[in-house]
């Protein structure tokens, strides 16, 4: 028998899929975990355990799905936006926005809650503009913190269709002004109002275009229309020179919309629409005239072998397309401004793209795949001289395999992709593209169903904030909370006294009491405490209260949760390199902690509660915060197979910088 001496020294590889356990071979095998659960991996190699979750608010129905936006507009003015059925209402610093007689400031929209996680959205300084295929494109506005309005993007000329070719001819009542369009043929519906129309007339050698907006609808040859300022109409005579507008009630509205090169971008079905440079609400393609120049608005087909229906645009470099069969870039070729600007897209893989938000990180974006389980990074490559698609989820597609249906940058104080799943957990994608880290994390958030997230900087300014609607059945009913993903343990701090590692908590700082109402929201839930940083036997809320074992006077109590880090088997990991068939046992292992407490450990059939009070310890206070190595003797059976796992079910913290076991080996 031999005894040999190990080391799990980083774990920014993540947890792995079984279907990669056998790849003993490879450099991430030692760095890589069997299971991580609620744990977040840092760049460094170590990983933390996840804070728990403060409850913020209900939301307005809580029988409706919601949905959360970001609204950023600056370093330090943010908010957060709960869009609901019909309603969007408003959060700045934690705290609901109310009106003059404290009252939730709210916004009417159209969206029912089955469309909410179909919205785009683009923003620019105060203005937000909000894509959906069923409705026309919307502006959301803040004027103040508590004055906010939403209504349509009226665009003023396009984007249009192609220009007519059949002998069909429009005729205008005026050259300027409110007119009536007669049409030779049936051409206009009720779903026209708010369409664009633009009509040309010659003079040889002069050509004339205007343009005019509907506004309403009288019958299938007949509709009242507004002309746009500057392009009136040459004659009021018919003619088959005309264009449509590209959007209206039957043909479908923008589904996807974004910034790019100071115009407004727009997708619909297999074509992109740049807006005019600087005039968002301009698509115009020419002058009236017919001049074409570099400042005017354009449409891009993106027709291929296959259908490339727009799914979601995001702007870097170039402009990157993710359509439902294919990823396309699309560039523009500067000019003096004199001449038509050269739009080119490029089709790059096939991938497609689902219906999901993608997210920028540097010069990468990341973009969930056509049936919604992969996640890949969309950036240029230098040494092909072409964009590529990595798969992030190769090494673990187990995580994301219900279908990702939502994420979220944080970017500080680890940079995590948060991914709402469609089986209601969460996961965390630990991204360090130039450090070559990508580490994925399962994360459950306790009794509860995660419909949606979004980050916001803190109101410190010092980190990024995760934010969460969860669907829970509180009391026999169903809620959805807005809560908000702690840091857990700040980073400062020196006791346990304001650690945070429970979920949808409350906090109490005051005087000493025994005990603790307004936990109405986890009604008959069983809470886990911890008081004066020392952990108290969990308790009912009843009548939204807990009455604690003793009194105190820094109070955190919500669901408890557990933490699970379990590594890969210990196979061919020592310069002995430990055979697969020899037969194996840990005899003891050193944990390398730092500022953590109370975790058990063992194997994955069974755990050992450790203890981390000393004799010279008061006992009536909680033991400090370890940071160190902690020595553990181990009594398991010899096996084929073995892993250390390390368990934390306390309200306490857990940080681990590594593991190193013993193993015997050579019995047969």
């Amino acid at each position: 028998m031999t005894t040999v001496s190990t080391g799990f020294v980083r774990f920014n590889t993540g947890e792995i899929s079984p279907l990669m356990s056998g790849r003993i071979d490879t450099e991430e095998y030692a760095s890589s975990c069997a299971v991580l659960k609620n744990f977040i991996p840092s760049v460094q190699g170590p990983v933390s355990r996840r804070g728990g979750t403060r409850f913020i608010e209900r939301v307005k129905l809580e029988n409706c799905k919601t949905r959360l936006y970001a609204f950023q507009f600056s370093s330090d003015v943010s908010y957060l936006l709960e869009f609901g059925h019909h309603y969007i209402r408003f959060f700045y610093d934690r705290q609901q926005v109310v009106d003059n007689n404290d009252d939730p400031v709210e916004v009417a929209t159209p969206y029912d809650a089955d469309d909410l996680f179909d919205l785009k959205f683009a923003q620019s300084g105060d203005v937000v503009y909000i894509a959906h295929k069923k409705y026309r494109l919307k502006k959301l506005l803040r004027y103040t913190a508590s004055g906010w309005s939403i209504e349509d993007a009226a665009l003023t000329d396009g984007p249009y269709l192609p220009e007519n070719s059949g002998e069909i001819s429009i005729a205008p009542s005026a050259l300027s002004g409110d007119i009536q369009l007669t049409a030779s043929a049936s051409l206009f519906s009720a779903a026209d109002v708010g369409r664009c129309v633009r009509l040309m007339h010659t003079e040889n050698p002069t050509i004339q275009w205007g343009a005019a907006v509907i506004t309403a609808y009288s019958s299938p040859v007949s509709v009242s229309a507004r002309t746009v300022d500057g392009l009136p109409f040459m004659k009021t005579t018919a003619t088959k020179f005309w264009r449509l507008g590209a959007f209206n009630g039957s043909l479908g509205y923008p589904e996807a919309v974004s910034f790019f090169e100071q115009r407004l971008v727009l997708g619909k079905g297999n074509v992109v629409y740049g807006s005019k440079i600087g005039q968002y609400n301009s698509f115009s393609p020419t002058a009236a005239d017919g001049t074409v120049t570099a400042e005017y608005g354009y449409g891009y087909d993106l027709s291929t072998d296959q259908i490339n229906d727009v799914r979601w645009l995001s702007a870097g470099r170039a402009l990157a397309i993710g359509t439902v069969g294919a990823d396309f870039t699309l560039e523009t070729k500067a000019s003096d401004g004199t001449v038509a600007q050269n739009v080119r897209a490029q089709r790059h893989s096939t991938f497609g793209s689902a219906s999901v938000a993608p997210v920028k990180v540097g010069n990468t974006t990341l973009f969930v795949q056509h049936y919604g389980r992969k996640l890949r990074s969309f950036s240029y490559d230098s040494v092909s001289d072409d964009y590529i698609a990595k798969d992030l989820t190769t090494r673990a597609p187990h995580i994301s395999q219900s279908g990702i249906k939502e994420m979220a940058l944080q970017q500080e104080p680890v940079p995590v992709v948060w991914c709402a799943l469609n089986n209601g957990k969460l996961c965390g994608l630990t991204y360090e593209q130039t450090e070559g880290v990508c580490a994925w994390a399962q994360h459950e958030i306790s009794g509860g169903f995660v419909e949606s997230v979004a980050c916001l900087p803190s109101a410190q300014g010092d980190r990024d904030e995760l934010f969460l609607i969860v669907r829970r059945i509180v009391n026999g009913e169903t809620v959805r909370y807005i809560e908000v993903m702690e840091q857990g343990l700040p980073e400062n701090a020196e006791d346990t006294k304001q650690a945070f590692f429970v979920d949808s908590g409350l906090s109490y700082e005051g005087e000493s009491r025994i005990s603790f109402g307004g936990l109405d929201h986890l009604e008959g839930e069983t809470v886990a405490v911890l008081a004066d940083g020392a952990v108290q036997n969990e308790k009912v809320v009843h009548n939204g209260t807990i009455t604690l074992d003793s009194p105190a006077s820094v109070v955190h109590v919500g669901l408890p949760f557990s933490s699970v880090l379990e590594t890969m088997p210990l196979t061919n990991c020592t310069q002995e390199r430990v055979s697969e068939t020899v037969k194996k046992r840990i005899s003891g292992v050193l944990v390398r902690l730092y500022k953590s407490l109370g975790f058990a450990i063992g194997t994955a059939n069974a755990t050992e509660q450790q203890s981390f009070r000393r004799m010279s310890d008061l006992t009536d206070h909680p033991p400090a915060l370890f940071s160190g190595d902690k020595k553990i003797a181990f009594s398991v059976a010899w096996k084929d197979s073995t892993s250390v796992r390390i368990e934390q079910n306390q309200p306490l913290p857990l940080t681990v910088l590594g593991i190193f076991p013993m193993i015997a080996s050579g019995k047969i």
